[in-house]
């Protein structure tokens, strides 16, 4: 519930932004927050995936955590001194000279990722989910009064850098960690495993902003907002994965180290179901209703992104249930399975965007980037067959998919017969949708009992 919250902020404020902002001014934004995702996964060195482990597992978290705060304060004096020494070509990229805005951006993004992942690690689940929806808050707020007030695209980044310094300073102060200096043992503890995860970072930005990076560099500014709606329109279908994520990452990791391996061969099942509850109905009602959702509930000129909105749909399934699978191997300690998985999948998406875009525009570049993943997922999951006894529920996955193309049968079906050319009658349909796909799915009693085991959050097995 509290990923869902956060979502619908970031939601809300993407449509406003969109109808405030003419596309070519957004795009401006969208492409300096692409420079600070660049910078600080880069930048971060795989720090927060592996404070999460060292803290649940380690007996000196503080130690850890300080060595984490001390690594990324050395980083972002470096980014900040490429910032200006690249400040010519990447203020002719973005459309803005804005050094010591990105310098602050990176250096904020940082320092709230190493806080929420230090909550993270504590195991204190519902706590870490609530520094998300207070950064979505205060980015969405800030960012709306400033740009009402005339600032433009320059409003959404004094929004961003406040959202990342509030967030840091809330979740520095209510850690149970302490200020301890390292040794050289505790910077080695947490490199072996960030040698691994640091990639992960990386690899993000390729999949979630390479395609964006390109169309940038290829196409229009308007072009990139348009594309960044589909993107970040569809990110709502993996908050189902983000709340798994965060959930039992630390309970794998503990499970592991006591050698508890029927534990997390329990939690199989209803972590695969609960990755596409959302996900398959979201990729039928983007195919069935895209150009309306893009149309009315942001400006006509967005549906030129209606094919890659469903494309881009399918991605967030194939990333959903990536995304579970990375988390248990690196809670298990094989961070290394998704280290190469990823190799394979980050050099498919650079080979396809730089095939596609050019010739196919948005659509090649939301192909290249399923493409990429499907491959990266397949090698993710190949090796659970030899780590883990895995119980694929085949038959509640056939459920799922059935209720969610009844649904769209429906949908279409009401499309044909009813105009849906305002903004109540599109969300009529929606809803309407929605509850006939959860009234079908669950009906099925291992997809209730996924539902009801992590929605719960402290009903989670072994909480």
């Amino acid at each position: 519930m509290v990923q869902l919250v956060a979502r619908a902020i970031g939601f809300l404020g993407l449509v406003y932004f969109a109808r405030i902002l003419p596309q070519s001014e957004l795009g401006i934004y969208f492409l300096f927050y692409l420079v600070v995702q660049v910078a600080s996964l880069v930048s971060s060195l795989g720090m927060g995936a592996a404070l999460v482990q060292r803290v649940s597992s380690s007996d000196r978290p503080s130690a850890m955590y300080t060595a984490s705060l001390l690594v990324i304060a050395v980083l972002t004096v470096l980014a900040s001194l490429a910032f200006f020494l690249f400040r010519g070509p990447i203020g002719r990229y973005v459309g803005a000279d804005v050094p010591l805005l990105l310098t602050l951006a990176v250096a904020g993004w940082l320092f709230a990722d190493i806080q929420k992942r230090a909550v993270q690690g504590e195991d204190r689940v519902l706590m870490s989910n609530l520094l998300q929806p207070l950064e979505d808050v205060i980015r969405v707020g800030v960012g709306a009064a400033l740009i009402t007030s005339g600032l433009g695209a320059e409003g959404l980044i004094f929004g961003v850098i406040a959202a990342f310094a509030v967030t840091g300073f809330v979740g520095m102060a209510v850690n149970n960690l302490s200020l301890t200096w390292p040794s050289r043992t505790d910077f080695r503890s947490l490199f072996a495993i960030s040698r691994y995860t640091m990639f992960f970072g990386p690899a993000n930005f390729v999949y979630f902003w390479l395609d964006t990076f390109m169309i940038g560099l290829l196409l229009t500014r308007a072009s990139v907002s348009s594309y960044e709606v589909a993107w970040q329109t569809t990110r709502v279908l993996i908050i189902p994965t983000n709340a798994i994520a965060q959930t039992i990452f630390p309970k794998v990791a503990r499970w592991h180290s006591e050698d508890a391996r029927g534990e997390i061969e329990r939690i199989m099942p209803g972590v695969i179901l609960f990755s596409l509850i959302i996900p398959l109905p979201g990729i039928v009602g983007l195919l069935v209703l895209g150009p309306e959702i893009l149309a009315i509930v942001y400006r006509p000129g967005y549906v030129e992104a209606a094919v890659p909105i469903v494309v881009l749909g399918g991605f967030m399934a194939v990333e959903s249930l990536h995304r579970a699978g990375s988390q248990i191997l690196t809670g298990m300690d094989r961070a290394d399975v998704p280290f190469r998985s990823r190799l394979v999948g980050v050099t498919l998406v650079v080979v396809l965007n730089v095939l596609l875009i050019p010739p196919y525009g948005i659509v090649g570049a939301a192909v290249a980037t399923l493409s990429a993943k499907v491959a990266d997922a397949a090698l993710l999951w190949l090796p659970f067959a030899r780590l883990l006894d895995v119980d694929v529920p085949v038959r509640s996955l056939l459920w799922q998919s059935c209720s969610a193309a009844v649904m769209g049968l429906v949908l279409f079906g009401a499309k044909t017969q009813i105009a849906v050319d305002s903004l109540p009658m599109l969300t009529a349909l929606v809803l309407g949708g929605a509850a006939l796909y959860w009234g079908l799915a669950l009906l099925d009693p291992d997809i209730r009992n996924a539902l009801f085991q992590y929605v719960p959050l402290s009903r989670l097995p072994g909480g």
